[in-house]
C-alpha cells in the first residue's frame, strides 16, 4: 500500500493500481471504494447484457437499455471517524478496523463476532473479495431467491433470470448479511455470484464491474443491519390500508367467450346452467401469433384458446363448417353481455360475501381498455369504469405492457399509454409486467421509481407491483413472485421462501398469486395455499390464465368456497395489525413475514429444516400443509413436523397452550384449519371484517394472549395520502402482564392525530380463557369505568365454524379522547401458567 493518507473525513491510499477510499456515512455505515483512473460518477451500470428468456418471448419486448437514473444508494450523508491511527485503523462508535498490510486483510471488531474484508481483486471479468467468519456464521439475502432463504452452504445468483420457480431469481438485490453482525451492499448494475459454500476458505463475493463500490454495514442483530440497507438505498414504501385487501387481475378488454356444453374442455360456467369457453384474437402484441390446437373462426376471425392445450370442444350453436356461429367479446363495463365484463367479476365477489380491495381489469398482453377507435374513446371508457368500481368501494389499477407514456404526447394513438392522465381517472394502482421490465437492473429500477414519481405527484403512496426488481425497488413497489403453475405443492412451497428471502433482503412488501397463475383443478390445494397466505400481508386472485377461473376459492363451490370465504374475511380483520408491522418495517427494518430464527436463533433455526414454515411479526407461528404426506379424501391431512420457539404458545384454534424450544410431530389438520400457534403474551389488534375498506367500521378488537410483558405499540394514519412523512400519523401502546390469578392490560392514550382520528372509535379486549373470570374491572387513574363483559366465544369472529377458543370479551367504548391510562384488570379463580 502507498500514498496513505489518514484523515477523520476520510481514509485513502494506491494499492495494485487501484485508488481505495474509506469513509464514513454514520456510526454503523462504512463507504468502501476502489477504482482505477478517473474517479467514477455513479455506479456502474451493466453493458451488453445477456438477457434470458427461457423460451419466453414476452420478457422485456416493452424496451431495452440500461441507463443510470434512479440511484441504488439515496443516503450521501458523512461523519468523521472517531479515532485514526497509522497505519491504518479506525475506530466509528464500537466498531474498530484495522488494515493489516501484511494480510491485506480488513478486520472489524465489536460486531457479533470478528469478521475480515479482503482487500477485493481485479481482472478482466470484474472484482472479487473475500470475507472470512466464523465457520458457524449464517448468511442471508441477496433478493427474491425464490424458495431459498439461507444462503449458507450454496452459490446464489445476483443476476435478472427471470425464472420463477424454486432456485430461480427474479429481483435480485446486491446485498447479504450475517449472523457475524455485519452486511454488504454493492453499489453496482452488474450481475454478480455470491459463493458461500466453503466458509473455511471465505465467503467469495463478484461483480462484473471494473469498480468496487460497497458499503459495510455494521449491526447486531438482523434487524438492524436491514434498517442499515434502508438507511442506504431508502425506508420501504408505506402501502395504502386497501392494498392489504385481496386483488383481482385478468384482462376484460381482449378475449372472446363461446357458448359450449358443460363437459367441454375449458367450460366456464358463466351464466346459470349456460358454459362458455374463452378465446383470444391472434394478435403480435399477445405473443400467439402461431396457431394453437384448438383454432376456431368466427366470423372470419381467428381465434386460439385462451389456455394453452386441447381437449374435446362442442359448441352449442355451430355453422356447417363446425365453427361457432357467434363469440361474445367481453368488455369493462358490460355495455353488451354484462356477465362478460369487469364489473361483473367485482359483483361476484361483493355478492358472494368475498372481500375485495382492488382490480386490475387489463392484466394480458394486448388487452387495453376499451373497445372505440380513438385513445380518447378508451381513456372515458376506463374512467367511466374506475368510477363505477369506486361506488362499489373497489379500486382500480392498471397493468403495463409497455411503457408509461405516448410517443406524441399531444395526439396519443389507440393502444398507447399515458399513465398521468389513467392517474387523473382515476387509476390507484400499477403493475409492470416483465414485457416491459424484464432487462431489470436499471431498467426495472427507473421503471417502479417513475411510476412511484408520478404517483406521489398526485398525493398517492405508490402502490405497485413488479416482478424485476434490484435494490432500492421496496422505495415505490412490491415485490410479485412471478408466474407458477397451480395445483402443485412445490411451486407453492417454495413461495415461502420467496416472501421470506424478499423481507430478508430489504423489501417487506411481497406478494404472491394464490394457487399460482396457470392450472388450478385442485381445490385441496387451492385452499390449502389460501389459508397460510391469509397471515401475510397481500396476495393476488391472477385469473384468466388457469384451466379454472381464479375467484379466491369461489370456482369451486362448497365446501371449499366457504373456507376461503372465512380465511380471506380473517385476513380482513387481521389489517390493523399487519398495518402496524408495516409501519415497524418501515422504520426498524423488521420484516411482516419472518423466519423462525426471529424468535429462537440457534444453529438449528438458522438452517434449511424450517423454510416452510414462518412467524408473522412476534405473534404468529405459522406452519403451512405443502405437501400430500397423509392427504385423506376430505383434505384433511398431517403436518409431518413443526418446532415452535422457545416460550409458551396458545393453538390458535383452541385454548390449549404448548411449550416451545421443541418440534411437534405429525399434527393433524383438518382442511378448515392449518397449524398456527399465538405466543404467549402477544398483542394482536384486529377489525370486524368488511368487504371492502369503504364498508369499514371504526370498531377495533385488541386481543391478548396471556403472558409476562406483552407490548403493541399500535400504529394508525389515514391509510392512503402521504401525510404521514409529515408526522399526521397516531400511535397507542397497549401493555399486557399475567401474575397468576391476575390479568393486566393497559391501554395508553393515542399520542399524535391525522385526517379521522377525531372520529369515534370503539374499543373491545379480548382475551381467551377456559374458565368465566371471577371478576373484570377497568379504571382510569383508579376510578372505575363502566364496560359490558361477554364470555364465550369470539364475537364476530370469521372463522368461528373452525374454531372451539373460547375466553372474556370486554367492551370499553370509545377510547379516542383517553387521556390517561386505561387498565384493565381480569381476576380468575386458578393462576394461568405464565408463558
Amino acid at each position: 500500500m502507498e500514498n496513505i493518507n489518514l484523515t477523520p473525513a476520510a481514509v485513502s491510499f494506491d494499492h495494485a493500481g487501484h485508488h481505495y477510499e474509506l469513509t464514513a456515512v454514520n456510526d454503523h455505515l462504512v463507504h468502501l471504494l476502489a477504482y482505477a483512473g478517473e474517479r467514477p460518477a455513479h455506479p456502474t451500470v451493466a453493458s451488453q447484457l445477456k438477457l434470458a428468456k427461457h423460451a419466453d418471448e414476452t420478457v422485456a419486448t416493452g424496451g431495452t437499455g440500461q441507463r443510470y437514473d434512479a440511484p441504488l444508494v439515496i443516503n450521501q450523508g458523512r461523519r468523521d471517524f472517531d479515532e485514526v491511527r497509522a497505519p491504518l485503523a479506525l475506530q466509528l462508535g464500537q466498531y474498530r478496523l484495522v488494515l493489516a498490510a501484511a494480510t491485506e486483510r480488513l478486520r472489524a471488531v465489536g460486531s457479533a463476532e470478528p469478521f475480515t474484508l479482503a482487500l477485493p481483486t481485479f481482472d478482466a471479468a470484474g472484482w472479487t473479495q473475500v470475507v472470512r467468519t466464523a465457520s458457524d456464521a449464517a448468511f442471508f439475502g441477496g433478493g427474491t431467491q425464490n424458495g431459498i432463504v439461507a444462503l449458507t452452504d450454496r452459490i446464489i445468483k445476483i443476476a435478472n433470470e427471470n425464472v420463477w420457480t424454486q432456485g430461480g431469481v427474479t429481483s435480485p438485490v446486491p446485498f447479504f448479511w450475517s449472523t457475524a453482525g455485519f452486511g454488504l451492499l454493492a453499489n453496482t448494475f452488474t450481475p454478480g455470484e455470491y459463493d458461500f459454500s466453503n466458509l473455511h476458505h471465505g465467503v467469495r463475493i463478484h461483480h462484473a464491474d471494473p469498480v468496487f463500490d460497497v458499503y459495510l454495514i455494521l449491526g447486531a442483530t438482523p434487524q438492524a443491519l436491514i434498517h442499515g440497507y434502508h438507511e442506504l438505498t431508502g425506508a420501504p414504501n408505506l402501502l395504502p390500508w386497501a392494498s392489504y385487501y385481496p386483488t383481482h387481475l385478468n384482462a376484460y378488454n381482449r378475449d372472446y367467450w363461446v357458448k359450449v356444453t358443460a363437459d367441454s374442455a375449458g367450460s366456464v360456467e358463466m351464466l346459470p346452467g349456460q358454459f362458455y369457453k374463452e378465446y383470444q384474437p391472434i394478435a403480435k402484441e399477445s405473443f400467439n401469433t402461431a396457431k394453437r390446437p384448438g383454432t376456431i373462426t368466427v366470423q372470419g376471425q381467428q381465434l386460439v384458446p385462451n389456455v394453452y392445450g386441447s381437449g374435446r370442444v362442442t359448441f352449442l350453436a355451430a355453422g356447417p363448417d363446425g365453427m361457432p356461429k357467434q363469440a361474445i367479446h367481453e368488455s369493462l363495463n358490460g355495455e353488451h353481455d354484462p356477465a362478460f365484463s369487469a364489473r361483473t367479476a367485482v359483483l361476484r365477489y361483493q355478492q358472494a360475501g368475498m372481500p375485495l380491495g382492488t382490480i386490475y381489469p387489463n392484466d394480458g398482453y394486448g388487452a387495453g381498455y376499451g373497445q372505440t377507435a380513438s385513445f380518447d374513446g378508451d381513456l372515458a371508457n376506463l374512467a367511466a369504469f374506475v368510477r363505477w368500481a369506486k361506488q362499489q368501494g373497489v379500486r382500480t389499477g392498471l397493468w403495463t405492457q409497455k411503457g408509461l407514456t405516448p410517443a406524441n404526447p399531444a395526439r396519443p394513438r389507440k393502444g398507447e399509454r399515458d399513465f398521468a392522465r389513467e392517474l387523473a381517472a382515476g387509476v390507484l394502482a400499477a403493475k409492470t409486467d416483465v414485457a416491459w421490465v424484464g432487462e431489470g437492473y436499471t431498467f426495472g429500477l427507473n421503471a417502479t421509481e417513475r411510476v412511484g414519481a408520478l404517483m406521489r405527484q398526485r398525493g398517492l403512496r405508490p402502490d405497485l407491483l413488479t416482478v424485476d426488481g434490484w435494490a432500492g425497488t421496496q422505495r415505490s413497489a412490491t415485490v410479485w413472485s412471478g408466474d407458477q403453475a397451480g395445483s402443485h405443492w412445490a411451486n407453492l412451497r417454495a413461495h415461502i421462501g420467496t416472501y421470506l428471502s424478499t423481507g430478508l433482503s430489504g423489501n417487506p412488501n411481497v406478494t404472491a398469486d394464490v394457487d399460482g397463475i396457470y392450472a388450478g383443478t385442485d381445490p385441496v390445494i387451492y385452499v390449502r395455499d389460501l389459508e397460510w397466505k391469509t397471515f401475510t400481508a397481500s396476495f393476488l386472485a391472477m385469473d384468466g390464465w388457469g384451466e379454472r377461473p381464479k375467484q379466491l376459492g369461489l370456482q369451486f363451490g362448497q365446501p371449499y368456497a366457504d373456507l376461503c370465504r372465512a380465511f380471506v374475511r380473517y385476513h380482513v380483520a387481521l389489517i390493523p395489525y399487519l398495518y402496524t408491522l408495516a409501519h415497524q418495517a418501515q422504520v426498524s427494518g423488521a420484516p411482516l413475514v419472518r423466519p423462525t430464527f426471529w424468535q429462537e436463533q440457534s444453529p438449528y433455526t438458522l438452517g434449511r429444516a424450517l423454510d416452510d414454515q414462518f412467524a408473522l411479526g412476534d405473534a404468529f407461528l405459522v406452519a403451512p400443509i405443502m405437501d400430500a404426506y397423509r392427504l385423506q379424501p376430505d383434505g384433511s391431512d398431517w403436518r409431518p413436523s413443526l418446532y415452535l420457539p422457545a416460550g409458551q404458545w396458545f393453538d390458535f384454534w383452541t385454548n390449549a397452550q404448548l411449550t416451545g424450544g421443541r418440534t411437534y410431530a405429525d399434527v393433524k389438520t383438518p382442511l378448515a384449519q392449518l397449524p398456527v400457534f399465538v405466543k404467549a403474551g402477544s398483542i394482536i389488534v384486529l377489525q370486524q371484517p368488511a368487504l371492502t375498506p369503504q364498508a369499514e367500521k371504526p370498531d377495533r378488537v385488541i386481543a391478548y394472549y396471556p403472558g409476562q410483558n406483552g407490548q403493541l405499540t399500535w400504529y394508525q394514519d389515514d391509510g392512503a395520502s402521504l401525510s404521514y412523512q409529515q408526522g399526521a400519523y397516531a400511535t397507542r401502546v397497549i401493555a399486557g402482564q399475567t401474575r397468576g390469578r391476575e390479568i393486566t392490560v393497559t391501554i395508553h392514550p393515542q399520542r399524535g392525530a391525522y385526517a379521522g382520528s377525531e372520529q369515534p372509535q370503539p374499543l373491545a379486549l379480548f382475551v381467551p380463557l377456559t374458565e368465566a373470570p371471577v371478576e373484570v374491572a377497568a379504571a382510569v387513574l383508579g376510578k372505575g369505568r363502566p364496560v359490558q363483559v361477554t364470555v364465550g366465544p369470539r364475537l364476530g369472529d370469521p372463522l368461528a365454524a373452525a374454531r372451539t377458543q373460547t375466553g372474556v370479551t370486554v367492551a370499553l367504548g370509545d377510547c379516542r379522547t383517553l387521556t390517561e391510562p386505561l387498565t384493565v384488570v381480569i381476576r380468575l379463580k386458578e393462576p394461568l401458567a405464565e408463558g
